[in-house]
């Protein structure tokens, strides 16, 4: 028996539970709208873009021998004006932001001792129809709960190190389908203005001074809302003297698994490989290879080659790879702190960090 929980109430409080279908939640999708234009004396039409339409999920429950007084509650519990999260029990690894979108239906039966059995149909709606992880991980004693069948999701100790005060770079992975926001929360020192760039797909985000000591300055990647914190708690401010513009956003994994390559040999430093069955891209590049039997060793992509399908790639760790083999690779968000001199972005030279911190919400389809 399946259940879900909603608001932080499991539907099993109410002895309700769901039936699934060849057409359940899982094999309907949102609809996309596309935002176009036909003019009569050209041939085609514009392509202005597209979106993600709104999300509804329709849940067709059974319930048994429950009295009036619970059914009453069951319609409490899913009431218009009410918000929170939606989570499945089959899928416990994520959760969607809704609201009721009907008032429920159903049919019962008058059992005995005056209680009833029935089914009741109930509507959701995800305004925003993306779903978020509920971890950005796997830990060594999770069970296995299906995340890696619908996501990128790896373990722990695969995920790049935190960002660092004594650092100007650092990798993020976002294991979702989707982009997402990154939120930065910074204090320090800077004679001009800094930026966080995510080489990946370019956005940034700019502040123009930072405040110091136990004050920090929070950007919400998501909203774009900007606060001061003190010492990790809201001071009740905004922050907006010193953010500039901008958010940075995380791109999704784009990388492969099992892929056969061929080992071309190293020149300098550089490692070649030609990949098989895959086209490379620009977006592989900050990728991490790992290779099927080679431990403890990885290559980073710096360079690729289309018209070959070629990787030029830095090592880290000390192993060599065969002259063929299987590879897999994960694609990070290689995010760069600059700053402002001259009227260029370079590595800065002013910027003295005292605290950083960054956050984010992956996101599904």
């Amino acid at each position: 028996m399946f259940g879900f929980t909603y608001n932080g109430v499991h539907s099993s409080e109410f002895g309700l539970y769901y039936t699934q279908s060849a057409e359940d939640k899982w094999f309907v999708d949102p609809e996309y709208e596309v935002y176009s234009e036909e003019i009569g004396w050209k041939n085609g039409g514009y392509y202005y873009g597209s979106s993600v339409k709104i999300r509804k999920f329709t849940i067709q429950c059974y319930f048994e021998e429950i009295d009036i007084a619970t059914r009453q509650r069951i319609k409490q519990w899913v009431k218009y004006g009410t918000y929170g999260t939606l989570i499945f029990d089959d899928k416990p690894f994520v959760y969607w932001n809704v609201r009721p979108g009907k008032v429920p239906v159903g049919k019962w039966y008058l059992d005995s001792n005056e209680s009833h059995s029935g089914t009741v149909t109930i509507t959701f709606v995800a305004y925003e129809p993306f779903g978020y992880l509920t971890r950005k991980s796997n830990s060594a004693n999770l069970p296995d709960d299906g995340a890696e069948d619908y996501c990128n999701i790896i373990n722990s100790d695969e995920m790049p190190e935190a960002p660092s005060t004594s650092k100007n770079a650092f990798d993020i992975y976002n294991p979702g389908t989707e982009d997402c926001g990154l939120s930065i929360e910074i204090s320090g020192t800077t004679s001009n203005p800094i930026r966080f760039i995510n080489n990946q797909n370019s956005t940034f985000c700019e502040f123009s001074s930072l405040p110091s000591g136990n004050l920090h300055v929070r950007i919400d990647g998501d909203t774009g809302y900007v606060s001061t914190l003190i010492g990790g708690a809201s001071s009740g401010e905004n922050g907006y003297a010193y953010h500039e513009k901008g958010v940075v956003k995380l791109s999704p994994n784009v990388g492969f698994s099992n892929i056969q390559f061929v080992y071309n040999g190293l020149n300098g430093t550089t490692y070649t490989f030609t990949l098989n069955g895959v086209n490379v891209g620009n977006d592989y590049v900050g990728g991490i290879i790992t290779i099927s039997g080679l431990d403890n060793t990885s290559f980073t992509v710096m360079g690729i080659n289309r018209s070959n399908n070629r990787i030029y790639c830095s090592r880290t760790g000390s192993g060599t790879p065969a002259s063929a083999g299987v590879c897999s690779m994960k694609t990070v968000n290689h995010i760069s702190i600059q700053e402002k001199s001259n009227n260029s972005w370079v590595a800065p030279s002013t910027l003295s960090l005292s605290y950083i911190s960054v956050d984010y919400n992956p996101r599904l389809l």
